[in-house]
């Protein structure tokens, strides 16, 4: 083989014998595109292809703070998208019955009970006031659904997708592929470990950067035995409730519950449902709803 990726001229010849044609071989920088080719084949007739003159487009060199700044524009630009649609077509049906919508949210949280026993699971259980005949197959991920209905000036039935994440899964950044079109979190911590409020800070963090402007509701799990905790008041974990408030609109929650005990018999009226339906009231737009 020449240099120049030239090719040797009994090579050309035997080229231009098969193609049936006249073909400038040359190299990449000084190729120059021939203006009419010739197809020839056993098994179809020859077809003519003209060929314009076509000329080498220079892409300009782009600035990387500018493309992040493009990306970043539409991420927020798809998320204001993605409300708005959601809110439309709340608004699209006054008057009459919704079905079918799917909701998705997910729990997360450094929060297990005195048997190493994840209790955000058993929270959504005594929500769901059943116990789901088939488990997740997905490892460290628990999936849940339940059917509600929103009061408003019409019945909105939704069917409500909730996600459970370990609690270590904070560290394996993996998981978050299962959090797409997730459009809101309970973000919980236990006030017999106050390192977990550290924990849910950071997941709020994580939340932040992979699924941008989601609204998230922080839950207190106080299901601490004997007897709950306490854990407001001087030299307690947070001083008063305008401290948790402050603490609450400093690092993005948008609201506050506490739970205290198990609730099986309550369902949606239980602290957890009222959790869900103030997240759920921030995803569409409705303001934060009074504990």
């Amino acid at each position: 083989m020449a240099t120049k990726y030239e090719l040797p001229e009994e090579v050309n010849e035997k080229r231009l014998r098969t193609l049936g044609m006249e073909v400038e071989m040359k190299t990449f920088k000084t190729n120059v595109p021939c203006k009419r080719w010739f197809f020839a084949s056993p098994r179809q007739e020859e077809e003519t292809c003209e060929l314009g003159d076509m000329k080498a487009r220079e892409i300009p060199a782009r600035n990387p703070s500018e493309i992040r700044s493009q990306a970043t524009e539409r991420e927020t630009s798809d998320d204001m998208k993605q409300q708005a649609e959601i809110r439309l077509r709340l608004q699209a049906t006054e008057g009459k019955t919704t079905y079918g919508r799917l909701v998705k949210i997910f729990c997360a949280g450094d929060c297990t009970d005195g048997d190493g026993r994840e209790t955000k699971a058993m929270f959504i259980e005594d929500y769901l006031q059943t116990r789901p005949e088939n488990r997740s197959p997905i490892i460290r991920v628990g999936s849940y659904f339940k059917l509600i209905r929103r009061l408003r000036s019409e019945v909105i039935k939704l069917h409500l997708k909730i996600f459970q994440i370990a609690d270590y899964e904070r560290f394996h950044l993996g998981t978050f592929i299962y959090h797409e079109f997730s459009l809101g979190a309970l973000v919980f911590w236990e006030t017999r470990n106050p390192s977990s409020l550290d924990g849910a800070i950071k997941w709020r963090q994580n939340f932040r950067k992979m699924l941008r402007s989601i609204p998230c509701v922080l839950v207190t799990d106080n299901t601490a035995k004997p007897e709950p905790l306490q854990w407001i008041g001087p030299g307690k974990i947070f001083e008063s409730e305008v401290a948790l408030d402050e603490f609450c609109k400093d690092h993005g929650f948008v609201d506050h519950f506490e739970i205290k005990s198990r609730d099986w018999e309550s369902g949606e009226k239980s602290v957890f449902g009222q959790a869900v339906n103030s997240l759920l009231d921030e995803i569409f737009g409705l303001g934060k709803k009074k504990k």
